[in-house]
């Protein structure tokens, strides 16, 4: 009975992370060079990197949810983006990781209860990885341990996972564009240990994206490309 219950409560979990939405940002190109440009894309929802549309903001009303990305250059130094229905453009000029945070969260007091969407994309321009580490301060974060712009095909990503500013063991999923899921909703899933520490193995080229869930309503995914 303990291990039916157990089989039960897992099959829970897995459902709740394929069919809650959930919230990410894609790039038209995640490597640029200096004084270059690229278009961003918000998704929401459970069509992961789907390629019939980057923005996956189905109804007029997600467009209008998110309003404000915080854009982080390799230095630190931060400036707000102001997206419109759901995607939007950026430049950047110093060489690194520039990272982009997005957030939607709900109170305790608001219908259906509090919850949180986070999302962060990785975007490389030259070879330098000073950025790489940057913390968006969401509830739940995944932290890349390794420039993923670095990693090839076959290899793993080891990513941490925070849950209010502490490690999380957990499970942690990946996919990538042009994946089309048969049995399982993500081709890749690990689990975190008790230092939030996951190794994600990277099987595929392109654009991926990890992806954690915990306590259903609380959720956090991370956008890079690997060659």
């Amino acid at each position: 009975m303990k291990k039916l219950s157990l089989l039960l409560l897992g099959l829970l979990l897995i459902s709740g992370v394929t069919y809650s939405h959930s919230l990410w940002i894609t790039l038209r190109k995640y490597r640029l060079n200096p004084r270059q440009e690229t278009v961003y894309y918000i998704g929401y929802g459970h069509k992961y990197l789907s390629e019939k549309s980057k923005v996956i903001n189905e109804e007029e009303r997600y467009q209008r949810m998110f309003r404000k990305i915080k854009f982080v250059d390799p230095s630190g130094k931060q400036s707000m983006l102001a997206p419109k229905k759901g995607m939007g453009k950026i430049a950047v000029k110093r060489m690194g990781v520039y990272v982009m945070c997005l957030k939607s969260e709900r109170g305790a007091n608001e219908p259906y209860g509090p919850s949180g969407k986070y999302a962060k994309a990785l975007i490389q321009v030259g070879k330098g990885d000073s950025g790489l580490s940057y913390r968006c301060g969401f509830r739940i974060e995944l932290i890349p341990l390794k420039n993923p712009f670095k990693i090839k095909t076959g290899e793993y990503l080891p990513v941490k996972v925070l849950f209010e500013g502490k490690p999380l063991s957990t499970f942690v999923y990946g996919t990538y564009t042009g994946y089309k899921p048969v049995k399982d909703a993500f081709p890749v899933i690990a689990r975190s240990n008790d230092k939030g520490i996951a190794k994600i193995k990277i099987t595929h080229p392109g654009e991926w994206m990890i992806l954690v869930s915990h306590r259903v309503n609380y959720n956090a995914t991370l956008t890079f490309s690997v060659k």
